[in-house]
């Protein structure tokens, strides 16, 4: 067995990686056996290989070993065989908490699952092409002959044909960088009046094995940026190395100075399902690689914050009832984690931060729904809310919508009203009118409590005298208002003047009918005379049925009632 020492030295040695593999099989020291073992083994890469060692004799008990030997001639044991009774007992002595990329058969061969060797070859050419090495796009500058970081050989091969067949094989030490680096080979060959050709191989990617140097740990989502999380989520916490292949991640709490293993698995994930303020404490990983340098830092721990909030308790119930005019402070309480900050709200509109909410003096405007809520800026999620509605007890207060008349200077009777009368106190102040017609007391417009009742009527002297009054009661007190109208103006006095217009319409039109038909009888015999249209009086002339015309009357109208029941005859037949 080899010390300590050189196996730390052995993994902080750089490895060599030899594609075109060779391995040497190093038994126990037994001056009577002899070894069959075949000094090259080729194979595709990509396939599996199985690299015999075979004891040669007949043997009661031996010891087989397998070592794996870099560049700079450090030996690593790989595994180990031993013949007990008829079978072949084997085991990985290597497996440096991965699992290892060979295994031992029963016959002790050494069985590498994948070979990794990178060879170009380039056949029935004419003349011999050039092979060219690539890695990520750029020319791989290897020389020919033997070196630590890299080289590659070269073979030429005359077929039967005449033409010839080139192999390359590349050696070449490799870095953690080459983890995803991208290689391939080109063969550039010449053709007919100085031209070239060239053909690119396929990429490839090498699989590497390299010691864990970091270890990263933290906490996914939902995790806040201050590294809070809300309980009765699940919470995910991630655990990464650097190593190649992936090391077994072993996860656990510190509790008392001591580790409690919550999980063993190669993803690197642990997640806590519906998580409580009690596991709030230290968590830790450790990547399990035996390969590491002694100084790297293979565990991490991190600090995991449960963000909690209680249901909020107010000093009041849901309902808090005051008379109008009193004070008083109500209480809100809260338990959670980190300390939650309090504010108090009333429809929307802040009244301040804090426990307290006090409250003075109130008045009917006062009440409302108020709300405490709870809530954590460094976890924006998680609040709460409790409220409480505040009732403001007191007589009714009263507004009336005034009225005004339609016109300037009075109501004419029989004019159409509509009176709105508005009310709030605590109980809801009940509203009734005088006069029959209001409407039921339905919430006003302006809110606040208020409710409001209409009335629609017409106006008449007897209102104007006595008015119309609205009240508001509760069990607290009442109140009332009186609409009043001034003066109004009668229906009756309105239409005399009216009927008074119409005669003297009528008067002035027979007039004018009169004076018409006067002048259209003038100069008939009798027409506008005065007296019997018979027999004149005495001492007046007749008309002489020539037609001689004797004097006139002047009088207009004098002839009446009385002449044409005299005569016998109405209206101006005779007489104007």
């Amino acid at each position: 067995m080899e010390p300590r020492d050189g196996r730390a030295r052995a993994r902080r040695a750089p490895r060599l990686l030899v594609l075109a593999l060779l391995l040497g099989a190093h038994p126990g020291a037994q001056a009577e056996v002899r070894l069959s073992v075949p000094s090259l083994v080729e194979v595709m890469k990509g396939e599996p290989v199985a690299l015999n060692c075979t004891p040669l004799g007949t043997h009661d008990h031996f010891v087989l070993e397998w070592f794996l030997a870099d560049r700079s001639g450090v030996r690593h044991r790989l595994a180990s065989a031993e013949l007990q009774g008829s079978e072949l007992q084997g085991r990985v002595l290597d497996s440096r908490g991965r699992s290892p990329p060979y295994q031992l058969d029963s016959r002790g061969r050494l069985v590498l699952t994948e070979a990794q060797i990178a060879t170009c070859n380039s056949r029935n050419g004419n003349p011999a092409p050039q092979i060219t090495w690539y890695r990520n796009g750029q020319p791989l500058e290897v020389p020919l002959e033997v070196n630590t970081e890299g080289y590659m050989t070269i073979r030429t091969v005359r077929e039967a044909s005449g033409l010839q067949s080139l192999t390359s094989t590349l050696y070449l030490r490799l870095h953690k960088a080459d983890r995803d680096a991208s290689f391939h080979c080109s063969v550039r060959y010449h053709l007919p009046t100085g031209q070239h050709g060239r053909l690119d191989s396929p990429a490839f990617h090498l699989t590497l094995h390299y010691p864990t140097e970091r270890v990263q740990f933290w906490v996914g989502s939902p995790s806040t940026t201050e590294g809070w999380v809300r309980e009765g989520d699940s919470v995910q916490l991630f655990c990464r190395g650097d190593g190649s292949p992936s090391p077994e991640y072993t996860f656990f709490r510190l509790q008392d100075k001591q580790e409690d293993v919550l999980k063993t698995n190669l993803e690197g994930n642990l997640t806590l399902e519906g998580v409580q303020r009690g596991q709030s404490g230290t968590y830790g990983c450790r990547v399990e690689d035996y390969d590491a340098a002694d100084d790297a830092e293979l565990s991490k721990t991190l600090e995991l914050r449960v963000a909690y909030l209680d249901p909020l308790e107010l000093s009041t119930g849901e309902e808090l009832s005051l008379h109008l005019g009193n004070s008083t402070a109500v209480n809100c309480s809260v338990q959670g984690l980190p300390t939650p900050a309090l504010r108090w709200t009333k429809d929307s509109v802040p009244l301040g931060t804090g426990p307290t909410l006090s409250l003075s003096s109130i008045t009917f405007d006062a009440a409302g729904t108020y709300i405490c809520e709870a809530s954590m800026p460094t976890v924006p999620l998680l609040s709460r809310t409790q409220s409480f509605r505040l009732l403001v007890q007191g007589p009714p207060q009263l507004r009336a919508e005034e009225t005004q008349p339609k016109t300037e200077g009075s109501w004419m009777e029989g004019e159409e009203v509509r009176l709105v009368c508005s009310a709030r106190g605590y109980p809801e102040p009940k509203l009734s009118w005088s006069q029959l017609g209001g409407s039921p007391a339905e919430p006003a417009l302006q809110g606040q409590g208020w409710v409001s009742s209409s009335l629609t009527l017409k106006v008449t002297s007897a209102l104007s005298r006595d008015g119309v009054s609205c009240e508001a009661s509760n069990p607290h007190g009442k109140k009332q208002h009186v609409f009043h109208f001034g003066s109004v103006t009668p229906q009756t006095a309105q239409a005399g003047v009216a009927v008074m217009a119409v005669a003297v319409s009528v008067g002035l039109l027979l007039l004018v009918v009169a004076a018409f038909y006067c002048m259209r009888r003038k100069g008939r015999p009798g027409c506008c005379r005065r007296g019997e249209k018979g027999t004149p009086p005495a001492g007046e002339p007749e008309l002489s049925h020539s037609g001689s015309e004797r004097p006139e009357q002047t009088g207009l109208l004098m002839g009446g009632a009385s002449g044409g029941a005299r005569h016998g005859s109405g209206g101006f037949g005779d007489e104007c």
